[in-house]
């Protein structure tokens, strides 16, 4: 049995080895790591509930990480171009060698139909580049970057999801309306749209010799979800 693509993707940003990992988000791909054996936590100010009894769920505040240092052999965060202290948070709590990774994606916009949605419901992504402060940090070794393009069918139900998840905040709930109509102009004798992705993973390892040392955060994870 081949692996799929997001088989081959969780292991290219974890590598070779079985780790502990912490992935700042509740997202799909934490789910597929605990699948393939890795010891997962998931951490953000976004975490409310326990969804998986084999991932150990925690609630933070704030960029500091409530975690001794050198706790896990890979930190994947939703984006490396962050301030200087949160990634300093990575790097600390990072092992030696450890990794820093990360994947984004973006949509083919040249398809017709999307350049019709993206009319409809924005872009929640469009923004200016970010400054590139995780190359000038000088806490990780220079990236690596592996790069891939995949399709997706998506039926009304689907699109829809892809609709409110990538729509920008200014654009209202009344919009979505519209995009059942633009389904059934373009999906409508299929029963589906094909969606393609440009999907980019980085990882980097850490580099501890500028660190100072710090005094460790309290040594307390608890979380109430009742």
């Amino acid at each position: 049995m081949t692996d799929s693509p997001q088989d081959r993707t969780a292991k290219w940003l974890v590598g070779d080895r079985l780790a502990c990992v912490l992935h700042l988000g509740d997202g799909a791909l934490a789910y597929e790591l605990v699948e393939q054996g890795h010891e997962v936590v998931v951490a953000g100010d976004d975490v409310t509930a326990s969804r998986h009894e084999d991932i150990q769920y925690v609630r933070t505040a704030g960029e500091r990480l409530p975690f001794l240092s050198d706790a896990f052999d890979v930190v994947i965060a939703p984006e490396v171009r962050e301030a200087p202290t949160a990634l300093a948070e990575y790097a600390r709590v990072l092992r030696r060698d450890g990794l820093l990774s990360t994947i984004s994606q973006r949509y083919d916009h040249s398809i017709p139909w999307m350049r019709k949605l993206r009319e409809i419901t924005g872009d929640r992504d469009a923004s200016s580049t970010p400054v590139d402060t995780f190359t000038a940090s000088g806490l990780f070794h220079e990236p690596e970057t592996h790069e891939f393009g995949t399709w997706e069918k998506l039926d009304l139900p689907g699109l829809m999801r892809f609709a409110e998840a990538t729509k920008h905040p200014t654009v209202g709930e009344g919009a979505l309306s519209q995009v059942r109509d633009l389904f059934m102009e373009y999906g409508a004798q299929t029963g589906f749209l094909r969606l393609r992705h440009e999907t980019t993973c980085v990882r980097a390892r850490v580099d501890k010799s500028s660190l100072t040392v710090e005094a460790e955060p309290p040594d307390t994870m608890l979380v109430d979800f009742r």
